[in-house]
Formats: structure tokens, sequence, C-alpha cells
């Protein structure tokens, strides 16, 4: 049987034993069928996987009982932000999903004068990116937040611009100690679709730092 991930705040965590309630409760009990005995990783966003065995099942609340704590080793190394213009027709929610996949650590959507869509539904996004850290079995957090464009560019810290034009950077020159880059709403010669944009970004901004390996 596989082994579920539940997600819960430290501040639950008392004499050994996580109490979970809330939505992560219903998403155990209603969706993933949880029961009394069975075996779960309960991950509070330190890094860390807590093994453990659900002794407990009341009417809003679970309580898990941990054996051991150890080092998740999915968790990313190296912190990275991706700034992405914010994008429409849903598509930010496939961008903050294939990013998270792929370790990305925050992210941030911009608008800006060539920003189309600038309602960006940050409550749903963050709920988004919790999906995906279950899905890829990470146990840190990613945050997921709206800015301006020249507000992201003042907070970039070792950044780097994917521009659709010509410069003088290429791919192959990637910095490997890049921290933040940023992705518009089209890139490359054969002008990729935003999404497509930002999963190629990503991937090779990865990839350059050591994140794909």
């Amino acid at each position: 049987m596989e082994i579920r991930r539940l997600h819960a705040n430290l501040n639950d965590f008392n004499d050994g034993v996580f109490e979970i309630s809330g939505d992560e409760f219903n998403y155990a009990v209603k969706v993933l069928r949880q029961k009394q005995g069975f075996s779960v990783i309960v991950n509070v966003g330190d890094g860390y996987d807590y093994l453990g065995v659900i002794t407990e099942i009341k009417k809003d609340r679970l309580c898990v009982k941990v054996s051991e704590k150890v080092e998740n080793s999915a968790t990313p190394k190296n912190k990275i932000t991706l700034y992405q213009g914010s994008c429409k027709l849903g598509k930010n929610d496939f961008i903050v999903q294939k990013a998270v996949e792929l370790g990305v650590s925050s992210i941030v959507f911009f608008t800006s004068d060539f920003v189309v869509e600038k309602d960006v539904n940050l409550e749903r996004l963050n709920k988004i990116a919790k999906e995906a850290l279950k899905q890829c079995d990470r146990a840190d957090e990613v945050t997921v937040e709206l800015s301006t464009f020249d507000n992201a560019v003042n907070a970039a810290e070792n950044g780097i611009i994917f521009f659709e034009g010509d410069c003088d950077l290429s791919v192959n020159e990637i910095p490997s100690d890049v921290k933040s880059y940023f992705v518009g709403s089209e890139g490359g010669k054969r002008i990729l679709r935003a999404e497509t944009a930002s999963v190629v970004a990503t991937t090779l901004v990865q990839l350059k730092t050591g994140g794909l390996l």
C-alpha cells in the first residue's frame, strides 16, 4: 500500500504526536480514505519526513504518532525563485505545478505594461503548489506571491532574464550560482507559449545549478 503524505504545522506536534485538522484532515479521510493503523508521512515544510502511524481518527481531526524523522531526499538544495509574467486562461496553474515539480522554491508572478492578466488568485495558486509538493515527494515549502515587474527586479538575487530576442548571454553560459530568473509572456526562436517557455527556462536553470541531478 502506498504511504501517503500529509501536511501539518509544527505547532500541531506535541509529545511525538501530530494532530491534523481542517482541509488536510478532510483530504486524508474523505479523499485518501486513510484509517487508523495506516502508515503516513507528515511534512511541515522544514525539509524532513516525519514517519508515523495514524493512531486515532476523531470527528474533526486525526492523530499521527511519529516514529522517525528523516531528511527528505527530494527537497532542493538550492533555493531558486521564478519570476513569471502573469498569464491568462488558467496558465498560471500549470506554471506553478510544473515549477514545483522541477524544484523551484518560490514563485513570484509579476504584472507590467505588457502583461494582460493582472488578477492573480494567490490562494488558489498556493494550494496548487502545496498539492504539487506532495506529488513530487518534497518536504519543503513553496510560496506564490504577486509583484510588479519593477519591484521584482529590485528584489531578485543573482538573477537572469530569459529574453526572446538577441542577447549577449546564451543558455550555455547560465552561471551555476543563479538564484532567480525571469520569464515573460513568450520567448525563443520558435516563439514558445508562455507556459512552455516557463518549463524550458526552469529546466535549464535547474540543470545548470545541479537541481536535476
